[in-house]
């Protein structure tokens, strides 16, 4: 009789064991995954092209910001890569926006910043 139920038990978990992935595999998807995430600095302007006062931000490895430039900002500067960086009219990170096609400096009127890696 304990015999059966020891035997039962086996074959229930048999499924799970043929499903799980190998290390190797579980080790390669998670590097893929991550070599995906990617890391960039938004530095706001006052001035156009890049100059007067700024306000410095980093998101990195999947990260998600929105922030407001009170008072607007009149150009940014992008440097890093893997992530979308996006200008708005409004100070929530709505209305009409601007995203940044790649790193660079960008002379455009704006009053939130939303980063998306």
């Amino acid at each position: 009789m304990q015999l059966t139920k020891n035997v039962l038990a086996l074959i229930a978990l048999l499924p799970l064991t043929l499903a799980a992935p190998a290390d190797g595999q579980l080790e390669a998807k998670f590097e893929s995954d991550v070599s995906i995430l990617g890391t960039v600095v938004v530095t706001s302007y006052s001035g156009d092209a890049c100059s007067g006062s700024s306000q410095r931000v980093t998101v990195t490895d999947g990260g998600y910001r929105c922030y407001s430039t009170v008072p607007n900002k009149r150009s940014i500067g992008v440097s890093g890569s893997g992530c979308t960086v996006r200008t708005w009219s409004g100070n929530n990170c709505g209305g009409s926006g601007f995203t940044a096609p790649s790193s660079g400096c960008y002379s455009v009127s704006y009053s939130s910043v939303s980063i998306q890696c």
